[in-house]
């Protein structure tokens, strides 16, 4: 995600029910949805998947810097990602983020854009 690689490029983020914890939810089989995307994504249990995943896992590289402003919606009844992905990333961006811009997270009934 270029918001952890570049944040400088940005003044601010709109993320809507972005998908941010990918090893956490691909790890949890109970999940639905999940053994179904082994396929595409592959499945974290192999090592090999389970660092290429933690490479590119917006939550999993999280660092102590400056990040735009941000806007997170969740879904509480999104059954693709998980209502507490995003409440999960935004926090850890709290407790990491050198800087005083405004993040905030805003739970939804469904997708916004439904």
């Amino acid at each position: 995600m270029q918001l952890n690689q570049r944040p400088e490029l940005f003044h601010g983020v709109i993320a809507q029910v972005p998908f941010v914890d990918v090893v956490t939810t691909m790890l949890d089989e109970s999940i639905p949805l999940t053994t179904g995307e082994f396929e595409e994504w592959g499945n974290p249990q192999d090592p090999q998947y389970y660092e290429y995943m933690k490479s590119y896992s917006p939550y999993d590289n999280v660092t102590a810097q400056a990040y735009p402003h941000l806007l997170v919606t969740t879904g509480l009844h999104d059954s693709q990602v998980q209502y507490w992905e995003p409440a999960k990333w935004v926090a850890k961006l709290r407790e990491l983020k050198t800087d005083n811009h405004l993040y905030c997270s805003v739970p939804t009934w469904t997708r916004p854009w439904r």
